[in-house]
Order: structure tokens, then sequence, then C-alpha cells
């Protein structure tokens, strides 16, 4: 494991973890290695959670965005990009990737399936009862809200370290999937319905022009064709 410094910043105090969430265990590796798409579903209503300075914080997982590796235009690693931003999500499932997003803000993804398949899952949107509906909605402002930094790119949440995944799922129906954000370079890709959300939650950051079915549209296997390349400076993983 890495060595990481120390944080520049703090998790807002409200956000420290509500007594009822201790009840529920954190997500083995295995949770981590299951198709993308389905750890992205999985994700729905779960707590993420992350210690700072021997307390707890968390936050409430709404809305999600898959990217499938090498074969998704709108992921960082496409193409079999790898750099050394990139390298957790080469790791096995169940670590931590953080990008900056033109050196002002953070976004946080949960790597997924086995070790040298680059997927992960991007966090969008989240919730606490402690705070106003748009205080985690948003992927910048959830890491900033938790005090997640660059720096805690390569944390594993199933390492027993304190940083955990808190699986409490949803039901189906009250997912809802739709085409990602801003990833119109992508070409087919782009069209891919690979964004969850909880269907209706204000924490959502946009929420879907419609209803949709909670099947993505792309072709089979996670490969679809090659699609445009992606601009310098995407904030996609």
């Amino acid at each position: 494991m890495p060595g990481f410094a120390a944080h520049p910043l703090r998790p807002l105090a409200n956000l420290r973890l509500p007594p009822s969430v201790a009840s529920l265990p954190p997500a083995p590796r295995g949770f981590f290695l299951a198709p993308t798409e389905s750890v992205a579903r999985r994700l729905l209503g779960a707590w993420f959670v992350r210690p700072w300075r021997g307390r707890t914080y968390g936050a409430r997982i709404v809305e999600v965005e898959a990217y499938l590796g090498t074969t998704d235009a709108a992921a960082h690693s496409f193409g079999g990009r790898r750099t050394a931003r990139v390298e957790p999500m080469y790791g096995p499932g169940g670590l931590l990737y953080v990008f900056a997003v033109y050196g002002m803000h953070y976004c946080a993804n949960v790597v997924t399936r086995e070790e040298g398949v680059p997927h992960a899952v991007l966090i969008r949107g989240a919730e606490h009862p402690g705070v106003p509906a748009s205080t985690l909605s948003g992927p910048a402002r959830f890491c900033r809200a938790l005090g997640i930094v660059r720096g805690d790119s390569g944390r594993d949440f199933a390492a027993g370290s304190g940083w955990e995944i808190r699986p409490d799922p949803v039901s189906r129906r009250a997912v809802v999937a739709s085409p990602r954000i801003g990833v119109d370079y992508a070409g087919e890709a782009a069209g891919w319905r690979l964004r969850f959300s909880i269907s209706g939650n204000p924490a959502v950051s946009r929420p879907p022009a419609r209803p949709s079915s909670t099947r993505s549209r792309r072709p089979a296997g996670d490969a679809g064709r090659r699609a445009a390349p992606r601009p310098r400076g995407s904030a996609k993983s």
C-alpha cells in the first residue's frame, strides 16, 4: 500500500456516521470484483465511510456512473492508457481512484474487477441526514464535503483501514439508468446508459430527462466499437 500524506482537508462535522450505519458490515473484496455495472448498481444506497482523527464520517451514495476500461472511450484507461495517475484503476477491485478536474476539484471512483482490468465507478452524488441535499450533490461537492483529495488515490476499501463501503441495497425498481454526463466526445459510448441513480432522490446531481429501463444499452461484453479519443482535460474516470 502506498504512503498517504496528512490531510489538508477535514470532513464536514455534520457528516459523522449515524449510529444506525454501525450495524452495516463493510464490503469484502469480492463485492468489488463483480462486473462493473453490477457493482455500480449495488453501490446505490451504500455508505462511503472514511476515518479522520479518530472519528468516522460518511455519506449514503445515491448516484454513480460506470466506466468500462480500455474499450470505453469515456474512461481514463481507454485504449490501455496507463499513467501514474491512472495506475489505481489497474489494481484489484476495491481501491479508491481520485483525480483532479482542471487542478481545482476532486472526483472519487471505486475501482472494480480483478487486477489488470481498469474499470471504475464514479461517485456522482450522496446524501446524509445532517446536511442539505445540495451539499453532496455532484462529484466535486462529494469529495469536498468528505475531505477526499488526490493523495487518497490508491486507498483500499477492503484492507481494514477504516476506509470502507458498507452496502445497504435499494430496490431495483428504485434505480434509474441514463447516459453518463459530460461524455459527448465518446462517440457510441456517450449513449451507453451507465449512469445509475435513485429515482426522485434530491441529492442526484442532475435528474435524468426521463425514466428509462435500468438496462444499459451497450454492446455485449463491455466491448463496443472504438470511438473518438477523449479530449485533454476530460473529467471522467
